[in-house]
């Protein structure tokens, strides 16, 4: 089978288990997630059953993309620092921030789902470190990678960084406009009466069902084979089913943990999905003129470099001469 008639096939075939997927969410939606959850009413009162892996993924779901968005925005800064030395702590400054806001922000939501305090000043305090602590470590290792490495996942690094961008505030922006009800909450409520399917919104109900972050968020994964290059490409196959099992069971978990419905999930992946495949076809299209560029401007920085050092040089001979 020839490679273009292999993509073609698999294309179809992954429409066609998506559009099953949806058409069976559109039915039983509610059925699917209470039997993965361990939906149960004893004496009138409805229960979950959470399997110990789904918290466990739900706390892996917010830290993952965090610490590539992270690890992107640091590398962005460090390469940035190098291309505008005489801006270099600005640059460093200015991805080193958010990189420790996302940080923030995973810790943050590890400390909600372990039902530790958030609020108050030792709360504060522990974000504020372990934040502080882990965004200081990605920039060690970051600056520990050799300069020719560092150069060429820059590109990548960016682009990666844009999706993360584009992904979070169009989910954001669903999930507050739709405003669907999770399973816990129904739970938590002790009805199953606002249930809603996902075609019809709830608009600004304050609930955030759909679509699923975490499977949105972890779809991003799927950018990390654009950083592998030269003899690293060869292992790009195994990277992108590693990557697409580990959205599989993220989106598994997160039924299981009656936080989302199945339409949830599906329409996570298909959001992010579509913006991570449009942002790669944008990559491999300007990707290599970008490199070009960025060898013009490391080559003319360095003659530049060179020649100011020479009339240094000459000033300070001619300064101790007279």
């Amino acid at each position: 089978m020839k490679p273009t008639t292999k993509k073609t096939t698999v294309k179809l075939g992954a429409s066609a288990v998506l559009a099953t997927g949806i058409t069976l969410a559109s039915r039983f939606d509610l059925a699917i997630s209470s039997a993965l959850a361990g939906l149960a009413k004893t004496e009138n009162v409805f229960t979950l059953s959470v399997p110990k892996f789904a918290a466990l993924l739900e706390i892996i779901g917010e830290w993952a993309p965090s610490v590539l968005a992270a690890t992107s925005v640091l590398i962005v800064g460090q390469e940035s620092a190098d291309l505008c030395p005489e801006h270099d702590m600005t640059a460093k400054l200015s991805s080193f921030v958010p990189a420790t806001a996302l940080m923030a922000y995973a810790t943050t939501k590890t400390m909600e789902y372990l039902k530790y305090p958030v609020s108050g000043a030792i709360s504060a305090a522990l974000i504020a470190s372990v934040a502080f602590a882990v965004s200081a470590m990605l920039y060690l290792l970051i600056g520990k990678i050799p300069d020719n490495i560092r150069k060429k996942i820059f590109l990548p690094a960016a682009y990666t960084l844009a999706a993360s961008c584009a992904v979070l505030m169009t989910v954001s922006i669903i999930k507050t406009l739709w405003g669907r009800v999770r399973l816990r909450e129904l739970v938590n409520m002790n009805s199953l009466e606002d249930y809603t399917p996902w075609y019809y919104p709830n608009f600004f109900s304050g609930s955030h069902s759909f679509p699923s972050g975490h499977t949105a968020h972890a779809t991003l994964l799927l950018m990390l084979p654009k950083w592998l290059s030269g003899k690293g490409e060869k292992y790009r196959p195994a990277l992108n089913a590693f990557c697409f099992g580990f959205i599989a069971l993220m989106a598994f978990s997160r039924l299981a943990a009656g936080a989302h419905f199945l339409s949830d999930i599906l329409f996570g992946f298909l959001i992010a999905f579509g913006i991570t495949e449009t942002v790669k076809k944008l990559y491999a299209h300007h990707g290599e003129t970008l490199e070009k560029l960025s060898d013009i401007w490391d080559v003319f920085q360095k003659k530049t470099s060179a020649q100011l050092s020479k009339i240094r040089e000459q000033i300070s001979i001619k300064t101790v001469i007279s």
